[in-house]
This record gives structure tokens, sequence and C-alpha cells, in this order.
């Protein structure tokens, strides 16, 4: 009887080693893959980054060509031309009372 009584205890001492093995590998595999998961996230963030510069620079000549547009316009864009004029005006004047703060 006592030897039932340690068999049965062995055998689920050997069934608690296995179920703890079996998560141990689940969580280093679980682990691997979330460091997959930051490497993805960080190489996003870059590229999100240099997306934004590159937007940056394309509104940046975007406006530069709006402006020389606005300086080569010809009698007919007269109009949109001093609208464009005065808001580069009003945009330099902001820039000047913001410096005499």
């Amino acid at each position: 009887m006592a030897e039932d009584m340690i068999s049965a205890v062995s055998a689920k001492v050997e069934k608690l080693i296995a179920m703890y093995e079996s998560e141990r590998s689940r969580a280093a595999s679980l682990s691997s893959e979330v460091d997959s998961y930051r490497s993805q996230v960080a190489q996003y963030r870059e590229k999100q980054t240099q997306l934004e510069q590159k937007i940056q620079i394309l509104e940046d000549k975007l406006n530069n060509l709006q402006l020389a547009g606005a300086f080569s316009a010809s009698p007919g864009d007269s109009a949109a031309a001093k609208r464009r004029l005065n808001a580069v005006i009003k945009e330099i004047d902001n820039c000047i009372a913001m410096l005499d703060i």
C-alpha cells in the first residue's frame, strides 16, 4: 500500500516536472516572440520618423514652389500671387513678433 502511494506521488511529480518543462519552453518561445515584435516596432518607428522627415522636406519644397510661383505669376494670376505674398508677409511678421518677445 505504501509502495502504491509512493508510485502515485512519483508519477504525479514526474507529470508536474513535465508540465514545468513544457511551460518553461513555452515561456522562452513567447519571450523570443516578444523580442521579435519589439524589433519590428523599432523598425516601424524609425521608418515613421524617416517618412515624417520626408513629408516635412516635401512641404517645404511645396511652399518654396508656391512662393516662387507668386513672384513669377502671370497677370491673370496676380490675385493669387498677392494672397500668397500677403500670407508670407504675415508669417514673417509673426516670426519677427516672436523674436521681439
